[in-house]
């Protein structure tokens, strides 16, 4: 079967499988409301989307540490303030018919979800260094606050930064969360363990068999990422991988872009 072979055989995964990853970020500009509305309609059942805190404690949807790729000028947006932040042009970089999206904050994403039946259930990835734990635990109970603040709120919190994870487990113990990780370390199922995870989150290019079941086999959620070819999802699929994140998630669902 050819690597596109889904994009014209409807309905070959179902929304469970399929995670937009920043959005359907492969045809509009990652991590806007443009990019999420447009996973929202081709059907995905999940969004991944990254959440960094600024200068003045707010949050916001963003994945670089720098500015320069997907918004104008450069400095590190973790110095900003939200004022200046939520100005910037985040869509132009991916055409002049995105001009004028600007940054989202997850409080808004999470009013999104809420407004109507059905919209995908979202993956938080924390974004902060590693190595300092007095970030990691603020932006954790930042997030940990907004959550609390729209109950119903359906999500997953996922980082590689496992000093937040475990913050986060602290502040919400029962909301579900994800080591992120490229290809399976020995200690990971340990930490997800120890720390209550109940998944982990891999490269799917990097998964082999023998990592799958071992993740499965401790009764771990397996979401792979990122994966835009049909070969490569039906591979991940027979391991027993549960969802997809692609930037393509129209690709593999039943609504054409």
């Amino acid at each position: 079967m050819s690597d596109t072979s889904l994009a014209t055989v409807p309905g070959r995964l179902q929304a469970s499988q399929v995670c937009a990853h920043r959005g359907a970020s492969g045809q509009y500009p990652e991590n806007t409301q443009a990019a999420f509305d447009a996973a929202a309609r081709f059907g995905a059942g999940w969004i991944e989307t990254d959440v960094q805190q600024l200068a003045d404690g707010e949050l916001v949807v963003f994945h670089d540490e720098v500015l320069g790729r997907t918004a104008g000028g450069e400095g590190d947006i973790r110095e900003m303030a939200w004022a200046a932040v939520a100005a910037l042009d985040v869509g132009s970089w991916k055409g002049p018919e995105f001009a004028g999206e600007r940054p989202i904050r997850p409080n808004a994403l999470m009013a999104w979800q809420a407004a109507a039946p059905g919209r995908p259930t979202i993956i938080w990835e924390i974004k902060c260094e590693d190595g300092d734990p007095t970030s990691a635990q603020r932006i954790a109970g930042a997030l940990a606050a907004e959550i609390a603040a729209h109950p119903g709120h359906r999500c997953v919190i996922s980082s590689f930064n496992r000093e937040a994870l475990i913050a986060i487990r602290t502040l919400l113990p029962g909301m579900p969360a994800a080591l992120i990780v490229e290809a399976l370390p020995s200690d990971a199922i340990s930490f997800c363990r120890e720390h209550g995870l109940e998944g982990l989150h891999l490269d799917g290019h990097q998964l082999n068999a023998a990592s799958a079941q071992q993740v499965l086999s401790a009764g771990l959620a397996l979401r792979c990422y990122t994966i835009n070819t049909v070969a490569e999802a039906e591979r991940l699929l027979s391991l027993g991988v549960e969802v997809i994140m692609s930037d393509f998630p129209e690709r593999f669902l039943a609504v054409a872009s």
